[in-house]
């Protein structure tokens, strides 16, 4: 069986107004000592660069020249970070005191010295711009490589997770699950393999390749600064192939993922490759060590990062008279590794994590028909938790619930000339119960299966 999950976000659901990624406050003072001041944002590295040229400059402060003062309070990515050049001079000075930083640059004219410092932080020069990203993920809510769920980390955490929910100990090992894995999901339909269902209306006993389409709209903020609006869009693509003739529920596992994440008006693509083997212990009871690699690139916020994990997860089914109660838990280990691009950025932040996921997934056929259809309903429950580096939401959790049918559905059957007969729809709400005003998210999900 393969599967399609349309993800319908909450669009009319009230945002938190967002300020750009990268701000920049810049006082020019002219040779008579009259002080002009303006405020910029970005959602985009190069335009943050670009305002800290001669032409910026000049474009900003009508008769701006070499001899003119400029003092720069800025925030890259939420890390603050001021720039000033002298009066009558091209010497720059770059201060970032959060990381401790203090460097000059001098060059042949304003722009060659505006030209180093750019170059000096994609290039990672001493360290640098590893030192901003670690700042980054400890401190704020705008890293991109770790820290919070919509990060490649969290990201990475969900799809490792979802992997072993997807699992289904106990049936035949077709997963009934999308494979949506947003930084909010379980997945609405991962959550249905989790019960300890047997495959869905329509599923064969093979192993199909699952698609799916997931995502989630979230608010991330850091003290009384405006929230950053960040939106995950995932393409996640499975396979299980049957690796003991002997035994079927022997399987190796076999995941990858596309993930487009916008933050404001800036984007980022990550992708994300997994390994797994599931190891029946009883019937009900499964094991699933995973190792996975995934890369983040994004122009716009000159960011690149790729990390490694490898985990240990157990899907354990409870039945208790009609409720089928899904047990997941996983334990892994995610490292950030150095990655370089040339003319983007360079990184090597050094960031390790262990991480602890556990979910809950009890679900029970409704007494009553919805439409002359058999519906379940699943409540999702999950609990993350990190140690280690220091990251930005160390704790979150997800509360959801899903309602699929369990038979065919002849409308939708014959509406999609027969590619499609099943049906789900699920809700959920993700944040921090550490600290809710850090993160939180909404999700609605429409799935039908073909």
């Amino acid at each position: 069986m393969k599967k399609l999950t349309a993800t319908i976000f909450a669009l009319l659901l009230p945002c938190a107004a967002s300020a750009g990624v990268f701000t920049a406050n810049i006082t020019a003072t002219d040779p008579a000592g009259v002080a002009q001041t303006k405020a910029f944002e970005f959602d985009q590295a190069e335009n943050f660069f670009d305002q800290l040229t001669n032409k910026g400059f000049t474009q900003a402060f009508p008769g701006y020249d070499s001899t003119w003062k400029v003092q720069a309070v800025t925030t890259y990515q939420g890390v603050p970070v001021n720039v000033t050049l002298d009066a009558g001079s091209n010497k720059l000075l770059l201060d970032i005191p959060s990381i401790g930083v203090s460097q000059p640059f001098d060059g042949a004219s304003r722009g060659e010295s505006t030209k180093a410092l750019e170059n000096y932080l994609r290039n990672d020069t001493d360290g640098v711009y590893s030192k901003i990203l670690e700042y980054q993920v400890a401190s704020t809510p705008n890293s991109q490589i770790a820290g919070n769920p919509t990060s490649l980390q969290g990201q990475l955490v969900t799809s490792t997770f979802n992997n072993a929910v997807n699992v289904g100990s106990g049936s035949t090992g077709t997963s009934t699950s999308s494979g949506s894995t947003s930084g909010s999901s379980s997945g609405s339909s991962s959550s249905s393999s989790a019960s300890g269902s047997s495959a869905a209306a329509g599923s064969s006993s093979g192993n199909p390749v699952v698609f799916g389409l997931g995502g989630g709209n979230y608010t991330q903020k850091s003290g009384n600064n405006a929230a950053l609006d960040v939106s995950v869009f995932n393409v996640p693509i499975s396979k299980a192939f049957n690796i003991d003739s002997e035994d079927p529920r022997k399987k190796l596992l076999v995941n990858a993922q596309f993930n487009y994440i916008t933050v404001n008006q800036s984007a980022s693509f990550q992708g994300s490759l997994g390994l797994g083997y599931q190891h029946p212990v009883t019937d009900n009871w499964s094991l699933i060590p995973t190792v996975s690699y995934g890369a983040i690139g994004s122009q716009d916020l000159a960011t690149l990062g790729q990390i490694f994990s490898s985990s240990i997860a157990s899907n354990y089914q409870l039945k208790t008279g009609e409720v089928t109660t899904g047990l997941v838990n996983m334990f892994g280990y995610f490292k950030t590794l150095p990655l370089s691009i040339q003319g983007v950025a360079s990184s090597d932040p050094n960031i390790n994590n262990y991480v602890f996921k556990n979910g809950i997934f009890p679900s029970k056929v409704l007494p009553f028909k919805v439409f002359d259809h058999s519906v379940k309903a699943t409540a999702i429950l999950t609990d993350t938790e990190f140690l280690g580096s220091k990251v930005f939401v160390r704790q979150y959790n997800e509360v959801g619930v899903e309602f699929s049918s369990i038979d065919s559905i002849h409308w939708l059957d014959r509406a999609t000339f027969g590619m499609a007969d099943s049906f789900s729809l699920s809700a959920k709400y993700v944040f921090s119960l550490e600290d809710t005003n850090r993160f939180q998210g909404y999700e609605i999900g429409l799935g039908y299966s073909f």
